[in-house]
């Protein structure tokens, strides 16, 4: 099990942030069963939102790649993340 951490950038204010519930909600609808996610938390911000996945994977490596793909496929699928983007994808060392 890899920890990996998340940052994810809002377009510029205007409107209003998603509430904690509905970040997790796309994130969770846009997982697939080969991401390998076990658990995810999010925390909004005026900036955007930063989390954390638990994520099963071989290696570090490839569980940051698999937590890339769901953060892509949550921005593309979830109309509340349009115009996100990605800000960081980073493994949490022990």
């Amino acid at each position: 099990m890899h920890l990996i951490e998340f940052v994810l950038s809002r377009p510029a204010p205007g409107r209003p942030s998603p509430a904690e519930r509905d970040l997790l909600d796309a994130l969770w609808a846009a997982s697939r069963p080969c991401d390998g996610i076990e658990h995810i938390r999010v925390h909004a911000s005026r900036a955007g939102a930063r989390g954390v996945v638990f994520c099963l994977a071989a290696d570090s490596a490839r569980a940051a790649l698999q937590t890339r793909a769901l953060c892509e496929r949550a921005l593309a699928e979830a109309p509340l993340l349009d115009g996100w983007l990605i800000s960081s994808i980073l493994v949490t060392r022990p």
